[in-house]
């Protein structure tokens, strides 16, 4: 959704509904008397982050108006410095709106967001667009086709709904049934998925009467350590200096008969006409006509495109694989090997086995060329290549408990140099350690990655552009269809449920057209994001690469033990398994190598174990358990990238009290 360019910018969110915020009238007395109180309340510190150099936030100030109903209406004024000397489009705001539900299984809380007003005091361009992020929902805002710089201010303002937790007398979540004595707001601000600093943070929370009871939370997930906090109406909550991961939640309790009836949201017609008997005839039929046609329509124009542009292109008479201008492998680097080639769309990719993967081609390329996503398992390969090529080393931790889960600690090593790294590459590494040192366990990493792990992809999409096999984003070309099918169906399912019988308020009881155009755009809606997902081409270069990684899948299958030398052995069986694991070969990898190690032994000449990766069986590694401990930290590092913080409706006053991230919510940033 993309608001009008206009000195004030309101838009409503895809998921948003037609509830609107009470109005409010509070004078500019108390705005001042809230900024004194916030600059005592600051660290000195504070006053010094103004003149911080780099990117970052030099003040996020937000008011938090809540609602009698459980809603909070948000203004967000955001002074952002951009990275000297460098020019961006805008920035963007990921604002949470699902989390887990007290770790059940299938269950999660909604915020439902609406109401989004965005607008620029300092000049920048202030379009934006809201959409679906993983678990939250991105306001981004800007032009793409215009660039600010230096420092800019953007006040955004939305609504929030459903964030207030009932709480009983005894602490604990209040039911439908319970009699509740208090609400809370216990609020993410930040959430530890912010890796943009911020320089100083004011917050202040008006609500229908004066909180009892506050707190405020800052640091990595869990932290305990206090930010400044006052009670009262409005409530006031101040931080200064947050770093890359820090959260920030504040939490302020209020009498529970200041509110409606709130609770948590947990997801698991006939009027007269007045256009007259005569018309409504012709209505009817031309509705029909339509309900029938529209899929008829969306199948020949969406099957036109695949058949014109949603088949992959290759070279015109030359062997899968080879590109024209090398008479070889194809290019993997990037460069262009084949400008104005000619080329051909469609066919079956002959796969001829390759001894090596493509030149210059690593695993998590190799994964997005072949499915055209990229996906966690091509992000963790990265990081398994990344520890073979000695940026980092992987240490087995094997739990003592019969119930316990093994673990894995990362280390990131001096030795090569990171001007060889390609973005993506460098932006994992940065995303694993960053702030939390040269040694992280993984674990450490759950509900804290998944905007870092979107961010990878990101760049990943914006490599294989760059290497020319895609001419746009595939991930941005389905995302275009599939949105605009889903815009159909959502369109089908109103008009269903709510407009029928507004069209026979209009046309009279015998109109039943509406079902039958209802029916059409659902259908329609439904083949343009089937077929859209077929809309993301190859190049005639990326068919080249897939051949090649497709017919080194068939090497690491059929590879025989007898045709490895004993000396390259090693190198070879670390080099290629990250391949293995994208291809989900790992386990034959292995047993290939397991025959090459006892021929190695007989023969006198024992192979040496990988250095990268550190075991924590109690005999002495070989190739099949080192795979086998490989293929697991892929797994459970793909299930930890992707994870994100749990809510509670418990309160955050009791039970060893709140912390850090432990509120329901919560924001990222950045520019783009």
């Amino acid at each position: 959704m993309t608001g009008s360019r206009a000195a004030h910018r309101r838009g409503v969110a895809a998921t948003g509904g037609s509830r609107r915020p009470r109005a409010t009238g509070r004078g500019g007395v108390l705005a001042l008397l809230f900024a004194a109180a916030v600059l005592l309340l600051l660290p000195s510190t504070a006053v010094a982050a103004s003149s911080a150099t780099g990117e970052g936030m030099q003040s996020f100030k937000a008011v938090y108006d809540v609602q009698t109903d459980g809603s909070m209406r948000v203004t967000e004024t955001i002074t952002w410095r951009f990275p000297p000397g460098q020019e961006r489009h805008g920035i963007f705001r990921n604002i949470i709106v699902r989390m887990g539900w007290n770790d059940e299984p299938g269950r999660y809380r909604y915020f439902d967001l609406t109401d989004v007003e965005v607008s620029s005091p300092s000049g920048a361009p202030d379009e934006f667009r809201v959409s679906d992020n993983g678990a939250a929902q991105e306001i981004r805002i800007g032009s793409p086709t215009e660039y600010t710089s230096g420092t800019q201010v953007y006040v955004v303002a939305y609504t929030l709904h459903d964030v207030l937790n009932p709480i009983t007398a005894d602490g604990k979540p209040a039911t439908s049934s319970d009699q509740a004595s208090t609400v809370e707001l216990y609020y993410n601000v930040f959430g530890t998925n912010e890796t943009t600093a911020r320089d100083a943070v004011q917050i202040e929370v008006k609500a229908p009467d004066a909180s009892t009871k506050v707190a405020c939370f800052q640091g990595p997930q869990g932290s305990t350590t206090a930010c400044a906090a006052r009670a009262g109406e409005p409530s006031t909550f101040a931080a200064a200096n947050l770093v890359s991961g820090d959260a920030m939640s504040i939490l302020a309790s209020y009498p529970a008969a200041a509110f409606d009836s709130v609770q948590p949201v947990v997801l698991e017609g006939d009027s007269a006409s007045s256009v007259g008997s005569a018309a409504a005839p012709a209505l009817n039929a031309a509705a029909w006509v339509a309900g029938i046609g529209a899929p008829v329509l969306a199948l020949a124009v969406m099957g036109t495109l695949v058949w014109t542009r949603g088949r992959d292109e290759r070279y015109a008479d030359l062997t899968p694989g080879l590109s024209p201008s090398s008479g070889s492998g194809a290019s993997g680097d990037g460069t262009p090997t084949a400008v104005g080639a000619p080329t051909v769309r469609g066919g079956h990719t002959t796969v001829a086995v390759q001894f090596q993967p493509p030149a210059g081609v690593q695993p998590g390329m190799v994964g997005t060329i072949i499915d055209e996503t990229a996906n966690p398992i091509d992000v963790s390969a990265t990081i398994i290549d990344l520890a073979v090529r000695g940026y980092l080393t992987i240490e087995e931790n094997a739990g003592s408990g019969f119930f316990s889960r093994t673990d894995w600690t990362l280390t990131r090593q001096p030795g090569p140099s990171d001007d060889r790294l390609l973005p993506y590459e460098r932006k994992l590494l940065d995303g694993v350690f960053g702030s939390r040192g040269d040694v992280v366990v993984l674990s450490e990493l759950k509900n804290t990655f998944a905007s870092t792990l979107k961010a990878i992809q990101a760049e990943m999409y914006r490599e294989v552009v760059r290497r020319h096999w895609f001419r746009t984003s595939p991930e941005a070309q389905r995302g275009v269809w599939q949105g605009f099918g889903m815009l159909l169906v959502v369109g089908g399912f109103l008009l269903l449920f709510f407009g029928q019988g507004a069209l026979q308020a209009i046309v009279g009881t015998g109109f039943t057209g509406g079902f039958a155009l209802a029916a059409g755009l659902i259908v329609s809606g439904g083949i343009v994001t089937l077929l859209g997902r077929r809309m993301a081409a190859k190049t005639a270069e990326g068919s080249a690469v897939l051949a090649q990684s497709l017919g080194f899948k068939e090497y690491l299958v059929t590879a025989e033990a007898g045709q490895i030398e004993f000396e390259e052995a090693s190198n070879v069986f670390s080099r290629y398994l990250p391949y293995a694991v994208v291809f989900g070969v790992a386990d034959r990898w292995a047993s290939t190598f397991a025959k090459v190690a006892q021929a190695a032994e007989a023969a006198g000449q024992p192979l040496v174990m990988p250095s990268w990766y550190l075991w924590s069986g109690a005999t002495m590694p070989d190739f099949t358990s080192i795979a086998n401990g490989v293929d697991s930290f892929s797994t459970t590092s793909t299930g930890t990238f992707t994870s994100t913080p749990g809510s509670s409706g418990s309160s955050g006053f009791s039970g060893g009290g709140g912390f850090s991230g432990g509120g329901g919510g919560g924001s990222s940033s950045g520019s783009w």
